[in-house]
């Protein structure tokens, strides 16, 4: 045995032990809900991953391409990682669900599919085969399978953070924005040592600039959006709990259709070096690849604006109860009039007040994901929703009444309870649209307070 075999099994030994072991303390923790146990086996399970690639970068092109590589890949990674946590950025996702996402796909998935594509490769070379069919063979497959692993993971174990389309969107996303980070680490360390064979170090640095440029840049987004259509099958299996065929039958027709994406963005630059037509990527590129890309776009933007509409539409039964008033509902439609409520909120009130309005907001999302789920037949939380509401009315007391050009009222479920500058309380029908009553400069001090009914916020 040679001693770059043994030392390969030392490697592979040393990396499944990372992984078991974390893997087992990452259920644990899970199942005794203990958060510093789960992030402990996570890091170890990522670490597994990782000894794996490190090895394979430094045994092929050495610790000085390594740094070079690894400094190349996270140029582009600020941009992917914080477009899909924009994404989200409305619905409150543990941040140990995210972080688990992208280090799933930079370390876990990388790894794998490195090992599966590198016995690809070598199976295809022994039966007389170029090893560039790989990247159309095998690595359409594995790559996908195992990006996609991670968020079904969350799907399995963390369902009440898994609601739709949207949750599959920025989980797939970091997954696949992991993947890319860390296979740009891969492609940049060996492009520096091959311009530095060919001419010297600044020919390498130059090279991998020019990789940062066209990979790392121009088709960054290409690992998610390939996994974005399996996201599609992901959140369309969520919002079908307990219909097992259905949800296995999105899940994977639609990752046959990011496979087969896959395979056509590699064949094209395979079959276009075999062919000595390079243009052929250039051409589909903007022919196809861009078209999609901006699909998936306006569908991520679209799903995030559905959230805010599906919270007006589940809370609307609450305004008849008293618990909300037509104009906070309606302030929670769109996100631009959240942020016109913030606005508002901060105006009158302070940053305490956009900040206690940011809360209620949050609240209100928050009770109409339990309430949405519920409606679906998902497992969702009485409780939480309870707890939801009461941080909605508590966060009120901020902001309610500081507007000067506003009079004082209530809502009570069907009329609106104005104070009048003559000190009486009448009640006014509401509007057709959901708005407060034309303001009346108050020119008498307030009478005191009457029942206690749900204030009105302004927004």
């Amino acid at each position: 045995m040679s001693d770059q075999t043994r030392e390969l099994l030392l490697v592979l030994t040393a990396a499944a032990a990372l992984a078991l072991i974390g893997a087992v303390l990452a259920v644990a923790g899970h199942r005794r809900r203990a958060r510093a146990l789960t992030a402990t086996g996570c890091a170890l399970l990522f670490a597994g991953g990782l000894t794996v690639l490190g090895w394979s970068i430094v045994d092929g092109a050495g610790a000085e391409a390594a740094g070079v590589g690894l400094v190349a890949a996270f140029v582009p990674a600020p941009v992917l990682i914080a477009t899909f946590v924009w994404l989200g950025r409305h619905r409150r996702r543990p941040w140990l669900v995210l972080a688990f996402c992208f280090g799933w796909g930079a370390c876990v998935s990388t790894a794998i599919s490195l090992g599966v594509n590198t016995g690809a490769a070598y199976l295809l070379h022994e039966n007389g085969l170029s090893t560039d069919l790989a990247a159309v063979v095998s690595a359409p497959v594995i790559e996908e399978i195992t990006k996609l692993a991670g968020p079904l993971l969350v799907l399995w174990l963390a369902r009440a953070h898994f609601t739709g389309t949207l949750d599959a969107i920025v989980y797939c996303g970091l997954s696949g924005a992991g993947f890319a980070v860390a296979e740009n680490v891969l492609y940049a360390s060996g492009t520096y040592v091959s311009g530095t064979q060919i001419l010297d170090e600044s020919a390498g640095i130059a090279l991998v600039t020019q990789l940062v440029l066209l990979r790392g840049l121009a088709t960054m987004f290409a690992h998610p959006l390939m996994i974005g259509l399996s996201a599609i099958g992901l959140g369309k299996a969520a919002r079908r709990p307990g219909r097992t065929g259905v949800q296995a039958a999105w899940i994977v027709g639609m990752l046959l259709c990011g496979m087969a994406l896959h395979a056509l963005w590699n064949g094209s630059s395979v079959i276009g070096a075999e062919l000595e037509l390079p243009a052929l990527w250039f051409a589909l590129y903007p022919a196809f690849l861009m078209p999609l890309f901006f699909t998936m776009v306006g569908l991520a933007l679209w799903l995030r604006a559905a959230d805010a509409r599906r919270t007006q539409t589940v809370l609307a039964p609450y305004v008849a109860s008293g618990l909300i008033s037509p104009p906070e509902l309606a302030s929670l439609a769109t996100f631009s009039r959240r942020a016109a409520a913030r606005a508002w909120a901060r105006r009158v009130a302070g940053p305490d007040g956009e900040r206690a309005m940011k809360d209620f907001q949050q609240s209100a999302s928050d009770a109409a994901e339990q309430l949405d789920v519920a409606a679906i037949g998902g497992r969702y939380d009485q409780q939480r929703i309870g707890s939801d509401l009461y941080r909605m009315a508590a966060a009120r007391g901020a902001y309610t009444g500081r507007d000067p050009q506003m009079p004082a009222a209530t809502w009570d479920g069907t009329r609106y309870h104005v104070t009048f500058p003559d000190g009486k309380v009448r009640a006014v029908e509401p509007p057709a649209l959901p708005v407060m009553p034309l303001p009346v400069p108050s020119v008498q001090p307030p009478p005191p307070p009457g029942p206690p009914t749900y204030p009105v916020s302004y927004a």
